[in-house]
This record gives structure tokens, C-alpha cells and sequence, in this order.
């Protein structure tokens, strides 16, 4: 079905009508009852493309996963895709500076640490 628009010779009024292309629909003016005429409109915006080609979802597919690939880049770049726990040789600790206190009692390379005890000091400063 598509949408046409109307308009009366005689008061000029426009309307819109839904029908289908194949018909010829006599319509009539509701104000002065002259039959009216259709006009010939460029807007496109009453089609309605149902479905499509192999083509068309091959090339939507590959545009859904470049984004996700972009998304995915993202939150590695801005820290906020899957978040790394603390921990020191398997053990969880409760955040970036107790692992880094329980390295350096350990004897192991603490300094490593010392980015993400940076990073975490930031955060608790901007909830805060």
C-alpha cells in the first residue's frame, strides 16, 4: 500500500489517501464534492522495503560486526570492557594496592602494580 496525496481544482485542498498503485480510486472533496486529482509527490517516505537480498544482509552482518569490533577496542582503550581483578599468584585481593603490598612482602616484582594502584587512586577520587 502507498500513500498519494490529493488536491481539489476548485478550493485546492490536499489530502492523503492509502491505497494500492494499481488502483484508480475516485475521490471526492469533502468540502466542495469536486472529484479531486492526485499529485505527483517525491517523498519516498511511504515505501516500506520488507526483507532484501543475500547481498544486503551480508553487508548489514559485516556492519554489525565492525561495530562490535570498534566497541570492543573501546572499552580495552578506556578501561571499560571486562574488568581485570587484583590478585598475586592466584589469590584475589580486594584491590590494585593490597596486591601490590602482598607482592612486595612476597619478594616479587611489585613495581608492576604500580599503574593500576595509579589508576584506582584516580577513580576513588572521582566517586568520592
Amino acid at each position: 500500500m502507498a500513500t498519494y496525496d490529493y488536491s481539489c481544482p476548485k478550493c485546492s485542498r490536499v489530502e492523503e489517501h492509502v491505497h494500492g498503485m494499481s488502483e484508480s480510486p475516485i475521490i471526492k472533496c469533502p468540502a466542495c464534492k469536486k472529484v479531486m486529482i492526485r499529485k505527483i509527490s517525491l517523498n519516498m517516505n511511504g515505501f516500506i522495503f520488507k526483507g532484501g537480498t543475500p547481498t544486503t544482509h551480508w553487508k548489514e552482518k559485516r556492519l554489525r560486526m565492525k561495530k562490535s569490533e570498534e566497541l570492543s577496542v573501546k572499552q580495552q582503550k578506556y578501561g571499560i570492557g571486562p574488568r581485570i581483578k587484583p590478585n598475586i599468584a592466584g589469590v584475589e585481593t580486594g584491590s590494585w594496592s593490597d596486591a601490590q603490598k602482598m607482592a612486595k612482602e612476597a619478594g616479587m616484582n611489585h613495581e608492576s602494580f604500580t599503574p593500576w594502584v595509579e589508576k584506582e587512586k584516580k577513580q576513588k577520587k572521582i566517586i568520592v
